[in-house]
């Protein structure tokens, strides 16, 4: 995660090096004015004025962090605010690291978690004002993003939280193997609203279900040259509803380095928000098993199947789910990883 830390005295610039030197796991910059850039040893200077440096922030980094008011903190990022989706964690502490305060993406960001370990290091106060922290229970939003699950509703995870502040117990399913013990706010007798993991987003074991959908779907695609973004994702789309799989369970497109400037591949891969990945034909033939064989993809790419092997090689387990389907002259092959539900 990258951080980015503003601070606007003098001890706060001292403070901006402690953080540096103890956030060893994190890519940390710290910026000052020109007045406080002397006073230590790692801080940078920050050229803009706030508010262009936080909006720069918001798009770059994981996180946030305003060594000041909590004033000056609310009022930098006020404008850019959008979804606990998407927002950066933010943390506000005070300058000598007494209080520090979870503001903003206290869950799915990371700032709770951030700011005990911010707390530690100056031997300050965390201050955490999540219900379901201070109450000691499961945090379902928390736990769904540590576990590189997709959120289908925050609106549901909401109400689900809700339910489990009032003491009701939630139900659970899951496709998938779980190691450890259930959390004690889960049911597996109870019907009325629960959580349930699977590929399948319309699955529904629960009268009130929260769908969560794990990331873990490798997806391998071939097609003409020059074809047209609204084909290949058409025929993406296609093949995943075919197959019951929520495109949020997507994690990559793969594809040969003959395709690595095909538009079409690249801007689907972007509404998908995942990466696009291309690999050599001497890549692609080292991968091993049974694939649906071309002689004519051979004799242009110089390997007998594009999308099954594509879809393979940026799987850990290589263990292909769906074979080469063929959507309006697109390929589409996707391949899954192994995932277990850890508590």
């Amino acid at each position: 995660m990258k951080i980015d830390i503003y601070a606007f005295t003098w001890n706060g610039a001292i403070l901006c090096d402690e953080l540096i030197e103890n956030l060893g796991d994190y890519k940390v910059d710290a910026y000052v004015t020109e007045r406080y850039l002397s006073c230590a040893k790692h801080v940078k200077l920050r050229k803009e004025n706030l508010y262009k440096a936080t909006e720069k922030s918001f798009k770059n980094a994981g996180c946030i962090i305003f060594v000041g008011s909590a004033g000056i903190a609310v009022r930098a990022i006020a404008p850019f605010v959008r979804s606990k989706k998407t927002d950066p964690a933010v943390i506000c502490t005070d300058e000598k690291g007494i209080n520090v305060i979870s503001l903003l993406s206290g869950h799915i960001g990371g700032a709770n978690k951030l700011t005990q370990k911010i707390a530690k290091i100056t031997g300050g106060n965390p201050v955490i004002t999540t219900a379901t922290d201070i109450n000691g229970k499961l945090a379902v939003d928390e736990w769904a993003h540590k576990s590189s699950l997709h959120i289908m509703s925050l609106k549901k995870a909401k109400d689900i939280a809700a339910d489990i502040l009032e003491n009701k117990k939630i139900g659970f399913y899951s496709d998938f193997k779980v190691n450890g013990d259930l959390p004690l706010e889960i049911d597996l007798n109870e019907k009325e609203r629960g959580i349930c993991i699977s590929l399948d987003s319309d699955s529904s074991p629960f009268k009130n279900t929260l769908n969560l959908i794990p990331r873990i779907v490798s997806l391998g695609v071939g097609c003409r040259k020059g074809t047209d973004f609204n084909s290949i994702y058409s025929a993406i789309k296609e093949v995943l509803k075919k197959n019951n799989i929520s495109h949020f369970a997507v994690n990559s497109i793969n594809s040969i380095d003959l395709k690595k400037e095909e538009e079409g591949i690249k801007e689907a891969a972007e509404i998908f928000k995942v990466p696009f990945y291309t690999y050599s034909k001497d890549e692609l033939n080292q991968i091993q098993g049974q694939f649906s064989s071309s002689d004519f993809v051979n004799s242009v790419a110089g390997v007998d199947n594009v999308c099954e092997r594509a879809a393979l090689i940026n799987s850990k387990t290589k263990k292909l789910i769906i074979s080469k389907t063929i959507i309006n002259s697109v390929t589409v092959a996707a391949a899954i990883d192994d995932y277990e539900v850890e508590f």
